[in-house]
């Protein structure tokens, strides 16, 4: 699995924050969330989508986008991006809700 970190030349806080933690799911270390959400959150990206809201740029229009974009398994599907026609084209897949530590198959 390759984790490609796009934005800032590779140095966006809030991919690299995403990216430790899927890694964390994938080798099954303890993984919680909410350290990377943080780090989302106070990224300098996050900080530039809050001020584009606030200025009306073309593009940034809901005012709860970054919140939107630090939720966590509040869907019950990936987007999986594949090729088609030269571009990619996520669709979604559905998957099984994540068992947290402690609870029971029916949680």
């Amino acid at each position: 699995m390759t984790f490609v970190v796009t934005g800032e030349d590779g140095r966006a806080d809030e991919d690299i924050a995403c990216a430790e933690y899927i890694a964390r799911l994938v080798t099954r270390e303890p993984a919680d969330a909410s350290g990377s959400v943080d780090r989302a959150l106070r990224s300098p990206a996050a900080a530039a989508l809050t001020d584009g809201v606030g200025r009306g740029c073309a593009g940034v229009h809901h005012p709860g986008d970054v919140r939107l974009c630090t939720m966590v398994d509040v869907f019950p599907f990936a987007m999986v991006a594949a090729g088609e026609g030269g571009l990619m084209t996520p669709r979604p897949v559905a998957v099984p809700p994540r068992r947290r530590p402690g609870s029971s198959p029916a949680q």
